[in-house]
């Protein structure tokens, strides 16, 4: 069974916003990463036992009968993340989170999708999906840090808009992503370019 239609919704707007050039993109994709998984948590446990009371706290979402995420693994860390979550919103306003920081909540996220619903992740995710969690994967905790910059030239080289059409009409502005901007526009539009980016570094 695939996870539910709004796990993935959620999880595509998480993957926008960290390939986006808007502000504090970090902080808003890791606080929705958190609140992904414990709703993904809760609505398993819920499709496990249709009386589960999923206004239960976080601790009893990943624990629940149905989820059970390790606890000395996955689940000590998403439980982590829920610590520094309400640190930032609760006590610490101007606290934020590292690039790598997101990117590792983003990994453990779909650890925890295909924990609840297994390998969704490599069976019911669309290509560019896919295709941008190799991105995220590179700039975790478990990507080659080597490789960042070199990827990042190797987009920049890129001729994005080109490939759509070649001229611009006078009521549009000509958007190119540079290093982290408006990448999601090209994982979207141009999916096997991106690809091409990451198979050229030997990107898993």
């Amino acid at each position: 069974m695939p996870a539910p239609g709004e796990i993935k919704a959620a999880l595509e707007s998480i993957l926008a916003i960290f390939l986006s050039d808007i502000r504090h993109r970090e902080r808003a994709a890791f606080i929705l990463c958190d609140n992904l998984v414990e709703m993904a948590c809760k609505t398993k446990a819920r499709q496990r036992n249709h009386t589960f009371d999923t206004a239960c706290n976080f601790h009893e979402a990943w624990t629940a009968t149905g989820v059970e995420l390790p606890p000395n693994g996955l689940g000590r860390r998403v439980q982590d993340r829920r610590n520094t979550r309400n640190n930032m919103q609760h006590a610490d306003a101007a606290a934020t989170v590292e690039t790598q920081h997101c990117a590792d909540a983003i990994v453990d996220t779909v650890r925890v999708i295909d924990k609840c619903w297994t390998r969704t992740s490599q069976r019911h995710f669309d290509s560019w999906i896919k295709c941008a969690l190799r991105i995220v994967k590179l700039y975790s905790s478990e990507g080659d840090r080597l490789k960042r910059q070199p990827f990042e030239e190797t987009m920049l080289d890129k001729s994005w808009r080109g490939s759509d059409r070649s001229t611009i009409r006078l009521n549009e502005a000509k958007i190119e992503p540079g290093r982290r901007i408006f990448w999601w526009l090209a994982i979207i539009r141009h999916t096997h370019l991106v690809e091409d980016c990451l198979n050229e570094l030997e990107i898993t």
